[in-house]
């Protein structure tokens, strides 16, 4: 409901007041209250014995005046002389002169002489009363005293009363300080009362009425009560009630009350007015400290505004400041670290394709992006350890920087990459910059002592020209690269065609798994004839793939991707499988016939292709069987390929070295190897005739390779002259189009059958 908290805190205080306040007047009214009630019981009191005394003076008053009355010669003369019309003259007189209201005479027997009233005196007479009484007479109450009439005996009876009515009643009230009201209970009679009208009029109401009654009244009125009882002549009871107003008695109580209220309304006033002062002092702190905190939430980490205090609120703010200073430390780090890379403090690869984005949207921005990438370096790391290559790392970021102009943007791309961004060059600038940075990184690095020499390739793309979206930007310098490193240059910059060869190189990826499922692939057999006679004694399998969308797709093309993308495990289960299904067709006519299956670097290091050899060893395959692994395949992990091969040659599988001669091994590394035949590739002998050199190469070979006790097969045989040669320079089989291009299992059939019949 109140948001603001300094409204909330003077709310709170001007509740606490009010309650104290409230507390305060109750205490006070409560205390006021009883207070009054004791001094009205006091005052009461005190009035009901004024009003016994006034009665009782007032009876003496009447006494006297009687007595003057009776000690008057001429009244006694007229009395003894039974002067009636003396007496009452005399009565009348002295009735007036006093201002009574009743006079009566008897005889010393009590028979009346002369009354103004209706009276039975006998009990005055007798002296009960001691001569003063209260009498009701005709509905009105009358103090009344009588007095002998001596001369000097007995003669008569004299007496004089006073009525007491509303106004002796109103009288003996200032006297008294109360209201005085004179009842009878039976019958209900107001007889006098000094009450106002109105209330003298609900009290005789009350009197008679069942329902409110005489107690009920009072509670009403608000008045407090004394009541004493009075008893009359004829011995009826007159109650006299002597009431005062307890309003009346409170108001001279209301000043203080006000007085609290006043003085509690400016103790709430201040109160509140000092409530939003402290609110005040700390509402300001607290909503500085509240806008420093969105502040800080939406991520705004400038210094803040707080006011500097020496109380807890400043230690508040100090430590918040301190906080926040820690924050925009870690977050500046954080930054740092999401955008660049630890080990070179280089922009990343997120940081660059978010700045190259930028430079792509802005129309007026043109400019090259350089790729460089380090060749064989997971290999270096691997034999150097990684912190040797971290530190080649950093002086390849070093050194990449030194040749950086004031707005290039250099960034690692990756773990071996580095990318260069820079507007405002030709493509001739750019060429000397490469040439200049082919020179800068062909110095060696030297890391602990020890010197490394590596090879770099670079990709350059021109954007917006050659590339305006980032993906296509980034692919074609990856394009380049590749185009660098095939075609062993430092350098090359994108060219249209480029992009296309990529493109379907990665078609071939994506279509790679539909061919394997759903049987896409051939097999074709190139057969191997004996040098001797030209009678096939082996065959190599040898794969082919036409896709619908891609065309003729040759192994030279796919194959390399299948082995990057290790699908070409899976390619080789399936070559397996057939090979197997032909030599169990094959057989049945030439027992002797070996299948030739080309086994790459992947397999080697594979646990599945070496359980499906086992699995065909234990159904008698592997003698039909032989494996042709490239010297370039026992690179990769050579301890764990030759491992396989032991194991597998110990099955019974031969072991045939495919396109001997493009690799880096020699002889004495082949000895190591448990391998049964070596094949010389076709670059040897496909020009051998007029080649000499080739001549001398292939020579040495095959009687290198028969020293060895191994199988010499030659391949790329295209011509007469070349089989000649190779069978007077004792090779021992031969491969090429001069016997047979590759062929399909029913070519094959029919050839194997047809030189059955004509053995």
């Amino acid at each position: 409901m109140f948001k603001q908290f300094k409204v909330r805190l003077a709310v709170i205080f001007g509740i606490l007041i009010a309650i104290a306040l409230s507390g305060a007047v109750l205490a006070v009214l409560l205390t006021t209250s009883n207070q009054v009630e004791r001094t009205l019981q006091r005052e009461l009191t005190v009035s009901e014995r004024l009003f016994r005394e006034l009665m009782d003076s007032r009876a003496e008053q009447l006494r006297r005046a009687a007595e003057v009355l009776t000690d008057d010669f001429g009244f006694k003369r007229a009395v003894a002389t039974e002067d009636r019309d003396t007496i009452v003259s005399a009565l009348v007189n002295h009735g007036d002169r006093i201002g009574t209201d009743l006079i009566a005479l008897q005889n010393p027997d009590g028979q009346e002489i002369a009354s103004t009233h209706n009276l039975d005196l006998k009990q005055l007479i007798s002296g009960e009363q001691g001569g003063k009484a209260l009498l009701v007479s005709e509905g009105q109450l009358y103090q009344v005293v009588t007095v002998p009439v001596t001369a000097p005996n007995l003669i008569a009876w004299a007496t004089l009363g006073f009525e007491v009515n509303n106004t002796l009643t109103e009288q003996l009230k200032e006297l008294a300080n109360a209201d005085i009201t004179l009842w009878l209970e039976q019958p209900s009679l107001l007889l006098a009362s000094s009450l106002p009208a109105s209330l003298r009029e609900g009290f005789a109401q009350a009197l008679s009425s069942e329902q409110q009654g005489y107690d009920g009244w009072l509670q009403q009125s608000g008045l407090a009560l004394q009541e004493t009882t009075l008893t009359t002549v004829g011995g009826d009871v007159v109650h006299v009630s002597l009431t005062t107003s307890r309003a009346e008695a409170m108001r001279q109580f209301d000043e203080l009350l006000v007085q609290i209220l006043l003085i509690g309304a400016i103790a709430l006033v201040i109160t509140l007015i000092v409530a939003l002062f402290v609110a005040k002092t700390i509402s300001t702190p607290v909503a500085l400290l509240s806008q420093a905190a969105s502040k800080l939430k939406s991520g705004d980490y400038s210094p803040t505004n707080l006011q500097s205090r020496k109380d807890e609120f400043g230690q508040l703010a100090d430590t918040f400041e301190s906080m926040r200073s820690a924050i925009a430390l870690r977050e500046r780090k954080v930054r740092f670290q999401a955008t660049h890379d630890q080990l070179t403090e280089l922009p990343n690869r997120r940081e660059l394709q978010r700045l190259l984005n930028e430079k792509l949207g802005d129309s007026a921005s043109s400019g090259w992006l350089l790729l460089i990438n380090i060749r064989n370096f997971r290999r270096l790391n691997d034999s150097v350890g990684q912190r040797m290559g971290d530190d080649v790392l950093k002086q390849l970021a070093g050194r990449l920087l030194s040749g950086c102009q004031s707005n290039d943007i250099l960034a690692r791309f990756g773990g071996d990459e580095f990318a260069l961004v820079t507007e405002g060059e030709t493509e001739s600038r750019i060429a000397r910059r490469l040439e200049d940075l082919s020179v800068r990184l062909n110095v060696p690095f030297v890391v602990g002592g020890s010197q490394f020499e590596l090879k770099f390739n670079c990709g350059a793309v021109q954007f917006p020209q050659q590339a305006s979206e980032l993906d296509s930007l980034i692919r074609r310098a990856q394009v380049s690269v590749k185009h660098a490193k095939e075609h062993n240059q430092f350098n090359a910059f994108y060219q249209e065609g480029f992009d296309e060869a990529h493109l379907r190189r990665l078609a071939i990826v994506e279509q790679l798994p539909k061919a394997i499922a759903r049987g896409g692939f051939t097999l074709v057999a190139q057969p191997k004839v004996r040098a001797t006679d030209g009678r096939t004694v082996a065959a190599e399998m040898l794969i082919r793939w036409h896709d619908e969308q891609l065309g003729w797709v040759g192994p030279d093309e796919f194959i390399p991707l299948a082995e990057q993308s290790g699908m070409i495990t899976e390619i080789t289960h399936w070559v397996v499988e057939q090979a197997e299904q032909w030599v169990n067709q094959l057989r049945t006519f030439k027992d002797d016939i070996k299948l030739s299956i080309n086994i790459s670097a992947v397999d080697l290091i594979n646990d599945k292709l070496a359980n499906d050899l086992v699995a065909l060893s234990q159904r008698n395959m592997q003698r039909y069987l032989i494996l042709e692994v490239t010297e370039s395949a026992l690179m990769n992990e050579p301890e764990k390929s030759i491992a396989c091969l032991k194991m597998l040659s110990e099955l019974g599988y031969e072991i045939s070295i495919d396109d001997y001669g493009t690799g880096y091994s020699s002889l004495s590394q082949i000895r190591r190897l448990p391998i049964n035949e070596l094949k010389i590739d076709r670059a040897f002998i496909q020009y051998l005739m007029t080649q000499p050199d080739d001549q001398s190469i292939v020579r040495s070979t095959i009687q290198l390779a028969h020293e060895l006790n191994l199988r010499v097969v030659a391949e790329g045989v295209e011509d007469e002259a070349s089989w000649h040669w190779l069978l007077a320079n004792h090779c021992d089989v031969l491969q090429g189009y001069y016997f047979s291009k590759p062929i399909s299992f029913e070519e094959l059939h029919l050839r194997l059958l047809k030189e059955k019949e004509h053995a």
